[in-house]
């Protein structure tokens, strides 16, 4: 019967061994281990169990920490692999910015002035249309009366005058003696030599866009107190002298002779070599 017990002592002993040595992930382990026990009759049988449970533990413990690290391993490349993956951007639409039409005094005025421009345009087509045009090689009747001879002896004797003559002979439309307007208008096609009564330079300089000063002298052979502005205004089609910023004080001062429809010339001179300009009624009320 000891026989016998020794031997199945020794078979389970055997397993727990091939046990601890196959390193088996399952809980078979745990028990071939402690069956090895039961029947350990030294300690020195005892401490060779203890070693062996010891390994097995070892080796459990790495391959445990071998699988975490594998683990690991996969997360990182995952990790890896989503952030090579291209995003899209997303264009954040800005909201347009709003501007806001301020509306004010000058705004409202230059919108007149602008109408009014427009308006005058309009009408200097209309009678272009419907009045015939004076061909370019075909002079203008320029009148001389009583009226021209007074002036023209009037700027060469009383104000020493040089270079007299006239610049343009025209009717007066109502667009010449609007208050909004305040400009007397010469168009370039209706001025008889323009090369002659002016420099050059002052050419040049209106040209640019430039304005000088000129004194004026009335219908009355009185010289308007303040200097007047010429300037060249740049239209579609042609270009246009203006006598401004003066010309409705000119025109209250001289209101019995400029009327609506009269025929006038504006004559120009020389005063110290500085540029002037004269206004004769053809038709003296």
């Amino acid at each position: 019967m000891g026989n016998l017990l020794a031997q199945n002592a020794k078979g389970r002993n055997k397993r727990a061994h091939s046990a601890c040595m196959a390193f088996e992930d399952d809980d078979n382990d745990e028990y071939y281990l402690l069956a090895g026990e039961d029947v350990v009759e030294n300690e020195a049988e005892r401490e060779f169990y203890r070693k062996k449970i010891m390994e097995l533990y070892e080796e459990k413990m790495m391959k445990f920490a071998r699988e975490d690290a594998l683990a690991e391993q996969i997360k990182c490349e995952e990790r890896k692999m989503l952030c090579k993956r291209p995003t899209k951007k997303r264009k954040i639409q800005q909201p347009k910015p709003t501007t806001q039409i301020v509306s004010n005094q000058v705004t409202q005025q230059l919108k007149q002035f602008i109408t009014n421009n427009e308006m005058n345009a309009f009408e200097e087509r209309k009678r272009s249309k419907s009045t015939p045009t004076v061909e370019k090689n075909k002079k203008v009747e320029i009148v001389k009366n009583q009226i021209t001879q007074e002036l023209e002896e009037f700027i060469t004797n009383k104000l020493k005058g040089k270079e007299a003559k006239v610049v343009i002979q025209k009717t007066l439309y109502r667009s010449d003696l609007e208050e909004n307007q305040n400009r007397l208008n010469m168009p370039m096609k209706q001025v008889i030599k323009p090369d002659e009564f002016l420099r050059k330079n002052e050419i040049g300089d209106l040209e640019n866009g430039k304005e000088f000063e000129v004194r004026l002298l009335g219908p009355r052979l009185e010289m308007h107190k303040k200097p007047m502005m010429l300037k060249m205004w740049h239209m579609n089609s042609t270009s246009n002298y203006v006598l401004k910023t003066e010309w409705n004080r000119f025109v209250k001062a001289n209101e019995k002779d400029l009327k609506i429809n009269k025929k006038i010339q504006v004559w120009s001179f020389r005063r110290d070599e500085k540029l002037c300009f004269a206004i004769a009624c053809l038709d003296r009320c």
